[in-house]
């Protein structure tokens, strides 16, 4: 096969991938910026788009405070789980600990992988794309900042759409922004 071949063949393999971020402990939009940056030194994305940040009240009794929401986007080369490793190595590198903290309680950092372009997956630690993510504004709300118009897996609606259904009371304040 020739270079440009193999070149091409490999720029024809990145997928849109997509992230979210949120934090509701210590100093939340350092941690969202450290692992946006954490993830693109790990080579995770490239090309990278990155949402507003936004202000979501705590779901549930254990959540803590309010968290800062965000969702990175961007081009991948790695399969599924290679991206889902990666976000829980960002997430230990920044002090969480899933283990302490628990499900739906308070965390430094939480990274959830949305898609991986148009893989559906539906393994034990992965779901994609994520299952809750059509029902939450605190994802929807960044992600349509990002590809208002695109149309997920398993969806027939667009992201804009998705969003426009949900109850706007439910939706976050923008903060500010993050740097790629």
């Amino acid at each position: 096969m020739s270079a440009e071949k193999t070149l091409n063949a490999k720029v024809e393999a990145h997928e849109f991938v997509a992230i979210a971020l949120g934090s509701n402990m210590g100093n939340r939009m350092e941690l969202l910026r450290r692992s946006l940056r954490a993830i693109i030194d790990q080579g995770v994305l490239t090309n990278v788009r990155a949402s507003n940040v936004y202000e979501t009240i705590a779901v549930g009794e254990r959540a803590g405070g309010h968290f800062l929401n965000a969702v990175v986007a961007g081009r991948c080369t790695l399969a599924p789980h290679d991206v889902l490793a990666a976000c829980m190595r960002v997430e230990q590198s920044l002090g969480r600990n899933r283990a302490r903290e628990g499900q739906g309680g308070p965390r430094t950092i939480d990274l959830d992988v949305l898609f991986c372009g148009r893989h559906e997956v539906s393994e034990p630690g992965l779901i994609l794309p994520h299952p809750r993510m059509f029902t939450r504004s605190f994802v929807l709300q960044p992600l349509a900042d990002i590809a208002a118009d695109l149309v997920l897996p398993t969806q027939k609606d667009s992201v804009h759409f998705l969003l426009a259904s949900l109850d706007q009371r439910a939706m976050g304040t923008c903060v500010g922004m993050l740097d790629c």
